[in-house]
Order: structure tokens, then C-alpha cells, then sequence
């Protein structure tokens, strides 16, 4: 059997930005917080906590303490909040979701209804909506959701980690039922690519695994993704794997992970598929040591 991981694997430049930020600040004070999980997976969220970093969600809490902002941001009003109580407030929202933030905002200064592309209940597009003045964003998930409206101009952005084929369906749709239409393409390019390259395995393989949190939307979109092509399990850690999946019809066992699963996680995941394939593989301490897929 072979077991191989998709290219572009585990943290994106967001959350290694986010973590490393927490990390620092725990170095500097011991009575930290972040607004809710500072990303989406619990066992780095635990990580965390065992460092003195916990997660709150009540900003009553927050008084004279230095507060972390997670990755996918928090809403407009929460963070004016934030500066009035805080001891010191970290902001460590992926930049990529703060210029879709502000993308946003101006799309609606200059006069377009704004449309954001995602989940409607995810922190990043409940963030989102929040930057968009009076509340007038309009979140839709499904081209469906747009039956019996028109518009005269819209501004369309979407959740980072969306697919684009989605965006796309969307877009078209909203063609149709508008005057004007103006797009901004805010999927994140790591995301688009992650999601590349699980396909092009998933293709090659005979079993996915897909290793990330399950509350992670795009974890759950690469289980999606994978899960179209080829029997996928998704994964939150190497416990959850069951050596009654690697019969003698598995010869090629694929491996991806979403963009806030660590590194230590997808080890842990490799090796206990070592362990139960019994391939005579020897188990691995780095994950710069787990074979990555190729195309020939």
C-alpha cells in the first residue's frame, strides 16, 4: 500500500500567523484571551489553553486583559468594544478576511447591494456582514436562495474558503436578476489550491482521509470534495481510525488536511496508518518526512 498526502497540506499563512501571534503574546503575559476559538481545531485550541491562552466568548470577561482577535475576525461593534475594556487587544484575523472586510464596506459606500457568498452562521461571514453599514448584506449559500429578487447594481464577495465553482454558480445566477454586477474574488488562493490538489489525489487514490476539525468549513469542503470522488473519512484525530478500513482492495491511502490542522495532528494520523497497513514503513517524527503526492 501507499500513503501519500496532498501538496499544500495543513496550516495556511493565516493561521500560522495567528498561532505564532498567540505564542509571542503568551511569552510576554500569563492572563491571556481570545474571542472565541482562535481557530477551528480543538486540539490546537487545547494546545493553547495548556500554554495559558483560553477562549472566551462573554466580553464581560475581557476587563484589563489582553484579548486576541481570531483569525476569521469578529464583528465591527464587538471589536469597538474590545478597545474600550481591554488591557490590550491583539488583532490576529487573516488578512485575507480583513480586506474582504473592506471590500465590503466599500462596495456598499459606492452604492452596490452587497451579497456575500458563504455560511450566514460562520464567524468570518458573521464578521463579515457586520463591516457592511446598516446591516444590508444579503449572505446566501445556494443560487436557489435568490428566487423572486432583483437588484439594480450588486457587489458580490465571498467567504475565503468557499469553492469557486460555487462562487461562479452564484455570480451566474445573479446575472440574470441585475442591471450591474461587480465581483470581487475573495476565495483565498491557499484555499483554491488545497482544494487542487486533495482532488488531484483523491483521483489517485483509492481511500481519503481527510484530517482537520470538524466545525472547520474548509475541512469540511475538502471532505466534500474528496467524498465526490472516492470513499472519505474526515477526521479530527489519529483515534478516530479503524484498521477495518485498509482491506486488501486499499493499495493507495491518500492524506489532506484542512487549513488549521497542525502538523503534529497529520503525523499522528500518518502513523497509525502505518501502524495498521503493516507495510513494513517505518513511523515518522517530522511531517516533512510523509511522502507527498505528484503527479507523473
Amino acid at each position: 500500500m501507499n500513503v501519500r498526502i496532498a501538496q499544500n497540506s495543513g496550516f495556511c499563512f493565516g493561521v500560522k500567523r495567528a498561532i505564532n501571534l498567540a505564542l509571542k503574546a503568551a511569552e510576554e503575559d500569563d492572563n491571556i484571551i481570545t474571542i472565541g476559538p482562535i481557530i477551528h481545531n480543538p486540539q490546537m485550541v487545547q494546545k493553547l489553553f495548556e500554554q495559558g491562552i483560553s477562549s472566551v466568548e462573554d466580553l464581560s470577561k475581557v476587563e484589563n486583559r489582553i484579548a486576541i482577535i481570531r483569525s476569521h475576525g469578529i464583528e465591527k461593534n464587538k471589536k469597538e468594544l474590545l478597545e474600550t475594556k481591554c488591557k490590550k487587544i491583539i488583532d490576529a484575523t487573516c488578512p485575507y478576511v480583513s480586506k474582504t472586510q473592506e471590500f465590503g464596506k466599500t462596495l456598499y459606500e459606492e452604492g452596490y447591494q452587497v451579497i456575500i457568498y458563504g455560511d450566514e452562521n460562520h464567524p468570518e461571514v458573521v464578521a463579515l456582514k457586520s463591516y457592511v453599514p446598516n446591516n444590508e448584506a444579503m449572505v446566501i449559500s445556494d443560487p436557489k436562495e435568490l428566487k423572486g429578487f432583483s437588484f439594480r447594481r450588486v457587489g458580490v464577495i465571498s467567504q475565503t474558503t468557499r469553492k469557486l465553482s460555487g462562487l461562479q454558480e452564484v455570480v451566474s445566477k445573479i446575472l440574470e436578476i441585475s442591471n450591474e454586477v461587480r465581483v470581487i474574488n475573495t476565495i483565498c488562493n491557499a484555499t483554491a489550491v488545497r482544494q487542487e490538489a486533495s482532488l488531484k489525489l483523491a483521483k489517485a487514490s483509492d481511500l481519503m482521509i481527510v484530517v482537520g476539525g470538524k466545525n472547520s468549513s474548509n475541512t469540511k469542503m475538502l471532505a466534500k470534495i474528496c467524498g465526490d470522488n472516492i470513499k472519505t473519512y474526515h477526521i479530527e484525530t489519529s483515534q478516530e481510525i479503524c484498521k477495518e478500513w485498509f482491506d486488501e482492495n486499499i493499495q493507495n491511502i491518500g492524506i489532506t488536511a484542512g487549513a488549521s490542522t497542525p502538523d503534529w495532528v497529520i503525523v499522528e494520523v500518518y502513523n497509525k496508518i502505518i501502524e495498521y497497513i503493516g507495510n513494513g514503513e517505518k513511523q515518522i517524527s517530522e511531517f516533512s518526512e510523509i511522502p507527498v503526492f505528484k503527479e507523473d
